[in-house]
C-alpha cells in the first residue's frame, strides 16, 4: 500500500481570520458560552486537490489499538496471531463485522479537508469550538515496527449534506475533517466489540406471553386466536397480535456486557427490573438430513425464555437481562415492551371465527333459539368429481344444518347472515365502573373444536346495549344493530 502522498499546496483560511469571525459572532450574540459549542464552518475543497491520508498502513502491520471514548472505559485491542482480542477478554471472540468495519477505516483514512494548517492547542477557545476540550474520542494505533499514530476526534461539522467530524493527529498542528461514517468505529465503547449469539425466536411457535412489572399482562395462543388471560379474560385482535409477534421475533441486542453472575445487576437497574417478560415457545420437531442423506427428526421440547428490562442507557437504549446474560439494547427493537398497553390489543369484532373453523352457532333472541351445525365438505364438480385447485389440493364447500333437521339448509343464506353478524363492533367504551345487570336481550354462541365464545347484549341506555364477551363488558353498541340480524335463517 502507498505511503502518505506528498501534499499539494492548499488554499487556506488563516487562523487569525477564523478566530476573528468567531469573536465577532460571539459579540453579536452576547453569549460566549453558546459559541464554545458551535463548530466553525468547513472550507470547501479546491477542485483537483489530493486528499491527505491520515492513516495509511495495512491491518497486518497493526500490533495494538488503544481507545479512549468520551464516555465509557478506555480499552485496547491487541493482536492474537492473525486476529485480535480485547484486553481482559482475550478468550471472548470479537464481532467479525465490527473488525472489518474498523480495518476498512484505518487502512486508508483520508482527510476530507484541511481546516487549519496550524492550530494552537493551547488556545482553549479554538480547542473548545472544534470539540477537543474535552476531546470527543482518542485512538492510538501501535504498529509492529514501533510506529505510533494517535488520532484525536472532535465535534461534528456543520455540514449536514456530507457529515464530517473534526480530527487531529498527535504531533501534527493541522486541523482536519474526516467523514463522520469513517469516525464511527473509532468512537465505539468497549462492550460493542464482544461477539455474542442473537436470540432466534420463532413467533409462529409462541404459545404464551406473560409480562409483570410496570405492565401486567398474560396472553395465550389457541387455534382460534390469541386470548388474554390477565388482567382479565378477553379475545385479542389477530392483526395487532401478528404485529406484536413480528416485533418479538425481531428481538436483538446491540452489545454483550457479561454473564449475570459476573456483573453488578444493580448498576444496570436489573436487580429489581422495571419489566419482566416470559415467553413460552411450543414444542416442535426439526427435520433434516445427515451428510449421508439420511432423513432425521429432532424433537425440541417446550422452551421458556425470560427477558428483563432495566434502566435506560441514556442513548435511546435500555439494559436487558436475557437468559442470564446482560446486554445493551436499542429502544428501536425493545422499546415496545415499555409502552405496551393491553387495551390496545383487544378484539373489536368478536364474531370473527372463520367459517372453516366454526362447528356450531347458536342464536337466541326474544325467546327464539336457532342452532346451526357447520361443517366443510369436499366440493364436487359437474362431472361428479372431487374439485381441486391447480396444485391438486382438494377444495371444500360449507354445509350447514339446523339442529333437529335431517337435511342441509341453504348454505348461501346462512353465510350471508353470518357476514352480517361478523360486522358487530363496539361503538364506544363503557365506563370503567359499569356492572352488568338484568337479562341478556340476545346471545350469540360460537363453537369449534377448541374454543367457545359467548356474546351477550344487555340493556345499557335508551339507545345502546352493553356488549359482553364471555361475561366481560367493555363496549356498547347501538340497539338498532340487532334489528339487522334478528331474521336468522
Amino acid at each position: 500500500m502507498d505511503k502518505v502522498p506528498r501534499k499539494k499546496e492548499k488554499k487556506r483560511i488563516g487562523r487569525k481570520t477564523i478566530l476573528l469571525i468567531l469573536l465577532c459572532c460571539m459579540a453579536a450574540a452576547g453569549a460566549g458560552a453558546y459559541f464554545l459549542n458551535r463548530p466553525a464552518p468547513v472550507p470547501p475543497l479546491v477542485g483537483g486537490e489530493e486528499k491527505t491520508l491520515l492513516l495509511s498502513r495495512p491491518a497486518e502491520e497493526i500490533a495494538s489499538v488503544a481507545f479512549s471514548p468520551a464516555e465509557g472505559t478506555a480499552y485496547s485491542l491487541i493482536r492474537q496471531g492473525d486476529s485480535f482480542g480485547l484486553m481482559g477478554y482475550e478468550d471472548t471472540p470479537l464481532k467479525a463485522l465490527a473488525l472489518d468495519e474498523f480495518f476498512m477505516s484505518v487502512e486508508e483514512l483520508p482527510a476530507e479537508t484541511v481546516v487549519l494548517q496550524d492550530l494552537d492547542r493551547n488556545d482553549e477557545l479554538s480547542m473548545a469550538v472544534f470539540g477537543f476540550s474535552p476531546v470527543q474520542g482518542r485512538m492510538a494505533i501501535t504498529y509492529a515496527d514501533g510506529e505510533k499514530k494517535e488520532l484525536l476526534l472532535g465535534n461534528l461539522t456543520p455540514d449536514t449534506e456530507k457529515p464530517q467530524r473534526y480530527c487531529m493527529l498527535e504531533n501534527d498542528p493541522a486541523l482536519y475533517t474526516i467523514l463522520a461514517s469513517d469516525a464511527i468505529p473509532f468512537l465505539r465503547e468497549m462492550d460493542y466489540w464482544l461477539d455474542f449469539t442473537q436470540p432466534k425466536l420463532d413467533s409462529s411457535l409462541l404459545d404464551r406471553i406473560d409480562i409483570s412489572g410496570n405492565v401486567s399482562w398474560s396472553a395465550f395462543y389457541t387455534p382460534t386466536g390469541w386470548q388474554m388471560e390477565a388482567p382479565f379474560s378477553y379475545p385479542l385482535a389477530p392483526l395487532r397480535m401478528d404485529a406484536l409477534l413480528e416485533k418479538i421475533s425481531a428481538t436483538g441486542f446491540e452489545s454483550f456486557l457479561g454473564d449475570a453472575e459476573k456483573v453488578d445487576l444493580a448498576r444496570y437497574g436489573l436487580e429489581a427490573p422495571a419489566l419482566a417478560v416470559r415467553l413460552t415457545q411450543a414444542a416442535t420437531v426439526i427435520t433434516g438430513q445427515t451428510a449421508e442423506g439420511e432423513d432425521v427428526t429432532l424433537p425440541v421440547p417446550e422452551t421458556v425464555y425470560t427477558l428483563q428490562l432495566g434502566d435506560e442507557t441514556g442513548k435511546s437504549g435500555v439494559y436487558a437481562l436475557w437468559e442470564n446474560k446482560v446486554y445493551k439494547a436499542s429502544n428501536f427493537l425493545l422499546g415496545f415492551w415499555k409502552s405496551l398497553n393491553p387495551m390496545d390489543y383487544l378484539l373489536q369484532t368478536p364474531v370473527n371465527f372463520y367459517v372453516n373453523n366454526l362447528s356450531a352457532l347458536t342464536f337466541s333472541m326474544d325467546g327464539r333459539t336457532r342452532r346451526y351445525e357447520v361443517r366443510m365438505v369436499e366440493s364436487i364438480t359437474e362431472n361428479n368429481q372431487i374439485a381441486a385447485d391447480e396444485y391438486g389440493r382438494i377444495l371444500y364447500d360449507c354445509a350447514v344444518r339446523r339442529a333437529g333437521e335431517e337435511q342441509d339448509m341453504d348454505a348461501e343464506a346462512f353465510l350471508s347472515w353470518y357476514t352480517r353478524l361478523a360486522s358487530l363492533s363496539g361503538d364506544g367504551r363503557l365506563p370503567d365502573d359499569f356492572v352488568l345487570s338484568g337479562e341478556s336481550r340476545c346471545t350469540i354462541l360460537l363453537e369449534n373444536d377448541n374454543w367457545t365464545r359467548q356474546i351477550d347484549f344487555y340493556p345499557y341506555d335508551a339507545l345502546h346495549d352493553a356488549l359482553a364477551v364471555d361475561g366481560m363488558a367493555l363496549y356498547y353498541v347501538q340497539k338498532t344493530w340487532l334489528d339487522g340480524v334478528m331474521d336468522a335463517p
